[in-house]
């Protein structure tokens, strides 16, 4: 087994693995099939130990561009929330005589600390609330790597939530690339989500009832966010064991047009400019249509340019506001929990009165780094 059971659409990487200090080397696959953001691993510490490490699949809709259906033969199906936040994959890796256990987003091999997302220090805020040592038990205890989301208000995407931040335990992964869901994991105790529905029968019914039902919850906000839930996962389990996972969204967040030849929605491309920021620093036209590639064809791409191009400018210009009004919340010395008059009369010269309420919900969200 080699690297070209990731395909051609792979790129290299050489990273030292900031949770056991080792070098990693290989490849991660960035096609939209069953590797996608798996890993091949050729060296670590520059000892050649070759390893294929599965990463969190990619989900796909139970239907086809031109709006038809295709359920997989399951048994029963199992529905959980679907949540909006970053993707983290719990894997280990060996040297042949020790075997470690490390984190990554999902088309990097490691986490690191980005620009616009400090994945690796959120994360470790996570470890240290609710302990690495039940990751590693369930990690031995399932064979499986770990499929994490990290969400909140400081991880922010399209859909708000409450929590600064919190993180579930989504599903398991074996590299074999079988999927267990959340009520096959041995004795999870990290949080994870609860079952909201067992279904047997009348699957499309169900979810186009689920779609409606989603969709009558979801709040637009003044800043272009969604109150709400981003949708739903659909663990449908086949009468071979295999477990096949498909994706249930509220149409406003699925953003999918069905009629033939319909190009990309806005709703589509901006999700795609957003998670881009988990792997890259600066958002560029070129990596945000890598991205889209995966899902769209390229007369899709062709047509969506202009929307692309916008879409771009738009989280740019988000991302700048962003941290304009945390570099002058910084600076100021106080402390919003305890000081908010007077953070907000010190910040409101700099920022038109209608932006204010805005200004106060990125403060609000952020929580000082303790030093």
């Amino acid at each position: 087994m080699d690297r070209t059971i990731l395909g051609k659409n792979i790129t290299e990487f050489s990273e030292i693995d900031p949770f056991n200090d080792n070098r990693i080397e290989g490849v991660v696959c960035h096609d939209s099939n069953e590797y996608y953001g798996s890993l091949f691993i050729e060296k670590v510490n520059d000892k050649p130990y070759p390893q294929l490490i599965m990463g969190s699949p990619k989900m796909h809709y139970p239907f086809d561009k031109a709006g038809t259906y295709h359920f997989p033969p399951a048994k029963y199906i199992e529905l959980f929330e679907k949540l909006d936040g970053t993707n983290i994959l719990a894997y280990r890796y060996t040297d042949g005589e020790k075997t470690y256990i490390t984190y990554k987003t999902r088309l990097n091999p490691i986490l690191k600390s980005g620009r616009f997302g400090d994945f690796l220090s959120m994360w470790k805020e996570i470890l240290a609330q609710y302990g690495e040592t039940e990751i590693k038990r369930e990690i031995e205890r399932s064979d499986c790597n770990l499929s994490f989301e990290l969400y909140g208000s400081r991880n922010v995407h399209l859909v708000l939530y409450k929590e600064p931040l919190t993180t579930r335990l989504l599903f398991g992964v074996k590299n074999t690339g079988q999927i267990l869901s959340p009520t096959q994991l041995h004795n999870p105790e990290f949080p994870i989500l609860p079952v909201l529905l067992i279904i047997d029968k009348s699957f499309q019914d169900k979810y186009l009832e689920t779609r409606r039902i989603l969709e009558s919850k979801l709040k637009a906000t003044p800043d272009g966010y969604y109150e709400g839930e981003e949708g739903t996962v659909w663990y449908c389990h086949l009468d071979n064991g295999v477990c096949v996972q498909i994706k249930c969204k509220p149409e406003t967040i699925e953003a999918i047009h069905f009629a033939s030849g319909a190009h990309m929605s806005k709703n589509a491309i901006l999700a795609t400019v957003w998670n881009a920021l988990e792997n890259v620093d600066e958002i560029t036209y070129d990596f945000v249509i890598t991205l889209l590639s995966e899902e769209y064809d390229q007369h899709e791409i062709d047509m969506g340019k202009p929307i692309i191009e916008k879409c771009i400018i738009s989280v740019n210009e988000e991302l700048k506001f962003r941290e304009q009004v945390l570099s002058l919340y910084k600076n100021i010395g106080l402390n919003i929990a305890t000081d908010k008059q007077q953070v907000m009369r010190t910040i409101a010269p700099s920022f038109p009165k209608h932006l204010m309420g805005k200004v106060y919900s990125i403060i609000n969200s952020y929580k000082k780094e303790t030093r």
